[in-house]
């Protein structure tokens, strides 16, 4: 594994490279989600690469190797997360590295982000894994009043600290102000950030690349309705589309993260037959 330091409208984000022993067909770049570590998804990545696949994972800004030491008064948020951040992976795979097709894997909000990144019209293909329209209305009665409740909270939580102390919540990694700020806005309009993103709309519909989409029966994050919600805005996308239920594959539970979990190992020679047929 190779480390790379990268910078982002000012701030620098640090990426993890796996790389292949041939030239590889397939370069992957992983998009995390919102409170997820790079360091989640490394055994992904490393089968990956034991495959000729590629990998680049990197941490957004202000989130694990990306962070500061003091989250306080650190500016980013989820746009710039898109915008900025995986502009600059992008463009340091393209300048440094041979290929012959580039490949976005999207985990939860990557899947939301990811098309407001100006050189998108780099990349071959996508993957979404989890990857949702979260409008807490979308979730069925009562736990659409956890997840609106949950977005309230953490305005004053936020507030307070000057960051979302996700940690100290034993639920995800600190999040940036404005990160969570914007998270809890979006959440709360029927369109999520395409009630306040300009343009957003027209940039999903923009994308005709393939798009493979994953959905998990047990996956109380992201619903399959919420999934489904999301795939509506990537209309012109060529969309293989395929919920999965634990039982398919032998497993107890899936959830939102299970997908880069080694015993779904069987999930993973999926999605590369997936790619190499669909991109």
């Amino acid at each position: 594994m190779i480390i790379q330091e990268l910078k982002s409208q000012g701030n620098t984000i640090i990426a993890n490279i796996y790389p292949t022993q041939s030239q590889p067909e397939y370069a992957v770049i992983m998009n995390s989600a919102t409170g997820a570590k790079q360091s989640y998804f490394r055994y992904f990545a490393a089968y990956l690469a034991e495959k000729g696949i590629l990998v680049i994972t990197y941490d957004y800004s202000g989130i694990g190797q990306s962070a500061p030491e003091s989250l306080v008064g650190y500016q980013t948020d989820l746009v710039q997360w898109g915008k900025d951040d995986m502009d600059a992976v992008v463009n340091f795979v393209v300048e440094n590295y041979t290929y012959k097709k580039l490949v976005f894997v999207n985990q939860s909000v990557g899947g939301q982000i990811a098309p407001l990144c100006p050189s998108i019209h780099r990349i071959d293909g996508m993957i979404n894994v989890a990857c949702s329209l979260p409008y807490w209305k979308l979730w069925p009665f009562p736990q659409r009043f956890v997840v609106l409740f949950n977005s309230l909270v953490m305005f004053p939580i936020t507030a307070l600290f000057g960051y979302f102390p996700g940690k100290k919540m034993g639920i995800m990694e600190n999040l940036p102000k404005e990160v969570g700020r914007q998270w809890m806005r979006w959440v709360q309009q029927p369109h999520y950030l395409f009630d306040s993103v300009e343009g957003a709309t027209e940039k999903f519909a923009s994308l005709t690349f393939p798009l493979i989409s994953y959905s998990f029966d047990d996956d109380t994050t992201s619903p399959k309705n919420t999934i489904e919600a999301l795939n509506v805005y990537y209309r012109n996308c060529e969309l293989t589309y395929k919920h999965i239920y634990p039982d398919d594959i032998g497993v107890k539970s899936l959830g939102h993260f299970g997908f880069f979990r080694e015993k779904c190992r069987v999930l993973w020679d999926d999605l590369i037959e997936e790619m190499r047929m669909k991109i």
